[in-house]
């Protein structure tokens, strides 16, 4: 028998319970010892498995999926960063080159003259010039140009010196088509637009 005064408190109070275990399992055959101890052992993992190394497990899972969430969105905020730092540099160069352009002749005078050199004055049907405030700092002027009858390569011309006219002037918007009656003839609607500082 074990002498329970040389164990600390917690073995003086398992004592009694292991003497009465002990009784109970010597009062067993020994196949009836092996099924007690074998379902102990099995009821004990079980026991350790749902207490302690689910829990667990599951904690890392969530963890995995937390991690994997952080690093996606640190992806999506270094992408957008670098989205901003684009847009303010074509910002700041819009309002650098708004600025440069700004005092100088109207958009519809500037268009008109890279247009009649392109095109020639008779295919112009119509200009028609409106703006409207970009902001608080920004007037955005444009232009509606209709041409008739115009060739491909006088079109393709226009377009190139409007791109290349380094006056802060953008083709907006453009549309055409084959004229019916000659169809190397085409009728074009273009919209070009500048910014322009307040």
């Amino acid at each position: 028998m074990i002498d329970a005064t040389r164990e600390g408190p917690l073995g003086r109070i398992l004592a009694e319970p292991r003497v009465r275990l002990a009784q109970l399992l010597g009062r067993l055959e020994p196949r009836e010892q092996r099924m007690v101890v074998g379902a102990a052992v099995i009821t004990a993992a079980i026991l350790v498995w749902l207490a302690v190394i689910d829990p667990l497990m599951g904690a890392i899972a969530g963890l995995d999926r937390s991690l994997t969430l952080a690093r996606r969105q640190a992806a999506s905020i270094a992408d957008l960063a670098a989205r901003y730092s684009t847009l303010r540099a074509a910002v700041e160069g819009a309002e650098h080159g708004a600025a440069a352009d700004h005092g100088g002749a109207s958009l519809f005078a500037r268009l008109e003259a890279i247009t009649v050199p392109a095109v020639g004055r008779e295919h112009i049907t119509s200009m028609n010039p409106s703006s409207r405030q970009v902001g608080e700092k920004f007037l955005e002027e444009s232009v509606e140009l209709h041409l008739e009858g115009v060739a491909m390569r006088d079109l393709i011309t226009l377009l190139y010196a409007i791109e290349n006219s380094g006056r802060a002037m953008h083709l907006s918007r453009i549309s055409f088509k084959r004229q019916y009656k000659n169809p190397t003839q085409l009728d074009a609607n273009l919209v070009v637009v500048r910014l322009r500082p307040q």
